[in-house]
């Protein structure tokens, strides 16, 4: 299936997850709301049932986290290509965003879909293998994913 990332990704990277983790930084401002955005994406999301094959929203961890949790959630792995910016569009927290895939053959309806919403809609890659590969950057494993996701806790806990 086609991975496609509905709506706009911004530099905001200030007091989301990867600033807390990596810079034990809590402060700075939360990535701007804008309800006509957020009301778009969520009717173009209605009007997709039936066309979409999943949607997970992008929230705390950003794409990264998203990916990390859909390739998961089926043990399915996934490829997918980034922009010139790759760790902005991995971590970004921004508002408005979610993380949708389609049969190939229905990736000319999802389009008209995102354009009749005026949401923009980018193309990511594709499901399928045994790993996360973030083309030119990384490939890591389902098993190793796996493994790091079930002992977070048992290890904060230790």
């Amino acid at each position: 299936e086609r991975i496609y990332l509905l709506g706009a990704t911004h530099e905001e990277l200030s007091g989301g997850e990867w600033t807390h983790v990596v810079h034990a930084h809590l402060g700075g401002l939360p990535p701007k709301l804008d309800l006509a955005a957020e009301k778009a994406m969520s009717q173009a999301l209605i009007d997709g049932v039936g066309l979409l094959t999943s949607a997970h929203d992008l929230s705390d961890g950003g794409l990264a986290q998203t990916m990390v949790e859909s390739c998961l959630r089926n043990d399915i792995g996934a490829t997918i290509r980034l922009g010139d910016d790759a760790f902005l569009s991995l971590f970004s927290e921004s508002a408005s965003r979610c993380l949708v895939t389609v049969k190939a053959q229905d990736a000319d309806a999802l389009a008209a879909l995102a354009r009749s919403h005026g949401v923009p809609l980018t193309l990511l890659g594709e499901t399928g293998g045994a790993a996360l590969v973030v083309d030119g950057h990384f490939e890591v494993s389902l098993a190793e994913l796996r493994e790091a996701w079930s002992s977070t806790l048992p290890t904060a806990l230790s």
